[in-house]
Parts: C-alpha cells; sequence; structure tokens
C-alpha cells in the first residue's frame, strides 16, 4: 500500500514539474510585465513616460537616443507599433561602431544623430498598432517601417486549430528587418521577450537581449 501511495507521488510530482517548466517557457515573454503586469496609470502613459517610468531602466540608452535626436514627438505619435530595445542592445551598437580592439563603448553622443534616428525609426511602424494576435492573424506580413524600409513579423510557437493546420496563436514574435526585400541583403532578425505592452498612443514589444539597436546597419567594424 505504502508503495503505491510513493508510485502516486511520484508520478504526481513529475507531473507538475513538467507543467512549470513549461509555464516558465511560456512565460519568459513577460521579463518586463507583459499585460498581466500593467497597471492602468502605465496604460494611459505616452510611450516616452512609459519607457522611462521603468523601475529596471532597462531603457535608460533608448530613451537617451530619443533625447539626443529630438525624437520625443515621434514616438509619442499617435496608433503606432513600437520595437522598444533594452540597454544591451544599444551597448552592441557603442561597442562595434568603430574599430577598437580594446572594445571601449562609443559615447552615443559620438555617433551621428543621423544615424541613430535613422536607427530608432526601424523599430517604428506608423500605420497601426499590431499586436501578437493581429501578427498570427496577419499571417506573416511586411509593413513599412517610419523611415520607409520594410519589417517583416511574423507570430512564432503556439499552435494550430483542431481541425485545421493554420496557426492560430503564437507565444512570442519574431522581427525581420529588411531593407529593400528582395534587392538589399541587409537583414536583422530578432526574437521578442516582452510582448502586447500597452501605452497611451503605441503597442510596444520589447526586443530580447541577444537584440543590436544596430539592427542589421552595416557597420564599420565586426568582432
Amino acid at each position: 500500500m505504502k508503495k503505491n501511495i510513493s508510485w502516486k507521488k511520484a508520478a504526481l510530482l513529475a507531473v507538475v514539474s513538467v507543467l512549470m517548466v513549461t509555464a516558465c517557457r511560456k512565460n519568459d515573454y513577460y521579463m518586463d510585465g507583459g499585460l498581466s503586469g500593467q497597471s492602468e496609470a502605465e496604460m494611459r502613459m505616452p510611450l516616452y513616460d512609459f519607457l522611462a517610468s521603468r523601475p529596471n531602466h532597462m531603457f535608460d540608452s533608448l530613451i537617451k537616443i530619443i533625447d539626443l535626436t529630438n525624437a520625443k514627438e515621434l514616438v509619442n505619435k499617435p496608433g503606432i507599433t513600437f520595437f522598444a530595445a533594452p540597454n544591451t542592445a544599444v551597448r552592441r551598437l557603442q561597442l562595434n561602431y568603430t574599430p577598437d580592439d580594446r572594445q571601449a563603448p562609443v559615447p552615443l553622443e559620438a555617433i551621428g544623430k543621423d544615424t541613430l534616428l535613422n536607427l530608432l525609426k526601424r523599430f517604428i511602424i506608423t500605420d497601426g498598432r499590431i499586436s501578437l494576435e493581429q501578427a498570427v492573424a496577419d499571417k506573416s506580413k511586411f509593413y513599412k517601417s517610419s523611415n520607409g524600409d520594410s519589417v517583416y513579423i511574423n507570430g512564432k510557437g503556439g499552435g494550430t486549430g483542431v481541425t485545421s493546420s493554420i496557426q492560430t496563436s503564437a507565444y512570442y514574435l519574431e522581427y525581420v528587418h529588411i531593407k529593400i526585400p528582395g534587392l538589399d541583403s541587409i537583414k536583422y532578425t530578432g526574437s521578442i521577450q516582452t510582448h502586447n505592452l500597452i501605452t497611451a498612443n503605441a503597442i510596444v514589444h520589447v526586443l530580447n537581449n541577444g537584440a543590436s539597436f544596430a539592427s542589421g546597419m552595416k557597420q564599420k567594424y565586426y568582432r
């Protein structure tokens, strides 16, 4: 009898462990809060204020770029989709911008404002708020970024319908920036760590920590 109870306990623990691992994998995309972690006050903030208010300061470098390029009005434009680059992504741009084996990060002030603004615009889609669910419904389509380049958005993971092979859900977005589809080989692919954050004027998807703010730019130096 005791052996039978022990076996049942072991089986139950195994099931619980599997469920916990699955939940952790699914929730990895909500490192900065996600919909479940946002307050009503945050949802009423303009995008600039929302990014600046993060208690973990993960967008401080991005805020500095917005300030340097006088782009506050641009990021607060109504009805946009914004891909927010964390500090680690901006640092990758700074480290690879000039040839220097010491790899000291180049100050943002030393990078041309036109370059910073051009890169910032690659992360803005001005023709609507595109959620994770909308990306799935759109079946992987191209949008136009604020600087006129093409952005390909694809809902990844998730599942299909019971009686169909058509994708009906996704766990995260994949963002692909392509300057001119079919003509330009410069391409940048990045996954999203947090999707569907809501602000007063935008829907925000946060790039993962392995992203680069250079987003496909042909940099002067590669390490």
